[in-house]
């Protein structure tokens, strides 16, 4: 097992209001090495930079607004899993540029140089050391390159689950409470490696498939072979897994089991369909359909999953309808937030809240009942308040 990082826990803070020069973040935390070049912040740009952590892992955010900020991020120690919740960031390699915006995470691996400038966001991430990474790896057996360690972005079939941020929002407390040392913090931390190492394709491995691909093709034949509710055997052959890895990989990643994973898809898109039919079909048959042969099980499963019995989503299938021009009370009380909390800096957890809801459940919402994720319904709500005032000026004029 990994043994417990001798490196002591370390929180710190870096903003424009107390003075910090923007190249000061990155002095700091790499002990004054020369990796980072030309940083800048323009004199308009207002930024708060938090790090906590140890030196095998850390949580970052960076909430900026106005201006805009950049430089060029040389080779280094640890690998950057990052996403966006606002604004937009520009990364150019040395074969290939990427256009970062709200959404799936993404991840800069450490051997890599870039150059970046972005403008207006707020930024989530996790920097893990490509030493403790390595160590990690090889105590679950991976084969990992001699060379440098490179990782390709999550498939989208493994992104859309979001298992690091859920992962992080098991265990975020923890990791910020300076009360959590040693061994304890350890075992967080490779928890969140793990995570890592598991859904993000690693490159450079000859003819040996990541167990990221293993995972995406696994979960890729559940979602197509849904309604004839394959076998943990069927499912273990189709990615290539023994059915122990199998389990293995979805316990420590996804916090299921492939039966489970298997039968909540099911019941996601029964529900999906309740929603969106006409009342014309009974819940049995939607139900059946989707392989639930036993009302009383199948009733209680989905009770279990989604807080009400199927009968009553059907019910409310024609209120929920988007082509009804009505919304569900929950996501009417997160539009409502939303907008009346245009003007800062709203998160998904924000407005899951404002909900009374999970952050998962509220992006199911979303899709269900608008066909967007809750941070689409931001911008669009955002942009459509903009034309209104401009046409309002306009108008006056």
């Amino acid at each position: 097992m990994t043994a417990s990082s001798p490196n002591g826990f370390r929180r710190l803070r870096f903003t424009d209001g107390d003075g910090s020069d923007y190249s000061a973040i990155f002095e700091a935390e790499y002990h004054g090495s020369d990796f980072a070049s030309g940083t800048f912040a323009t004199e308009d740009a207002r930024y708060e930079y938090t790090v906590v952590g140890d030196d095998d892992l850390t949580l970052r955010t960076m909430r900026a607004e106005g201006g805009k900020r950049g430089g060029v991020i040389g080779a280094r120690d640890d690998h950057v899993v990052f996403w966006l919740t606002k604004g937009r960031l520009e990364m150019h390699f040395a074969d290939r540029s990427r256009v970062v915006e709200p959404g799936s995470p993404y991840i800069a691996s450490a051997p890599e140089a870039y150059r970046f400038e972005s403008s207006g966001t707020v930024y989530n991430g996790v920097h893990v050391a490509d030493r403790f990474l390595r160590e990690v790896g090889k105590d679950l057996g991976f084969r990992l390159p001699a060379g440098p360690l490179l990782f390709d972005q999550q498939d989208e079939v493994v992104a859309r689950r979001e298992p690091l941020r859920h992962l992080i929002h098991e265990i975020g407390p923890m990791l910020v409470d300076d009360r959590v040392l040693g061994a304890m913090r350890t075992e967080l931390n490779r928890r969140l490696a793990v995570v890592v190492l598991d859904t993000f394709p690693i490159r450079n491995r000859g003819t040996d498939v990541p167990v990221a691909n293993r995972l995406r093709d696994a979960i890729r034949f559940i979602e197509a072979n849904a309604s004839d509710r394959p076998s943990v055997p069927d499912i273990a052959a189709a990615c290539g897994l023994s059915q122990r890895g199998l389990q293995d990989v979805f316990a420590r990643t996804l916090d299921s089991t492939p039966h489970r994973f298997l039968r909540d898809h099911r019941l996601d898109r029964v529900r999906q369909e309740l929603l969106r039919g006409d009342g014309s079909e009974g819940v049995a048959s939607v139900g059946g359909r989707w392989g639930f042969t036993n009302a009383g099980r199948f009733a209680a499963a989905y009770r279990e999953r989604f807080g009400e019995d199927p009968g009553t989503t059907m019910r409310a299938s024609l209120a929920a309808r988007p082509d009804a021009g009505r919304a569900s009370w929950r996501l009417r009380r997160a539009l409502a937030f939303i907008e009346q909390h245009l003007d800062e800096d709203l998160t998904v957890q924000d407005i899951a809240d404002a909900a009374g809801v999970r952050p998962r459940r509220l992006q199911q919402l979303f899709q269900e009942e608008r066909g967007e994720s809750p941070m689409a319904a931001v911008r669009s709500i955002r942009g459509a308040t903009e034309r209104s005032g401009a046409a309002g000026i306009r108008a006056a004029d």
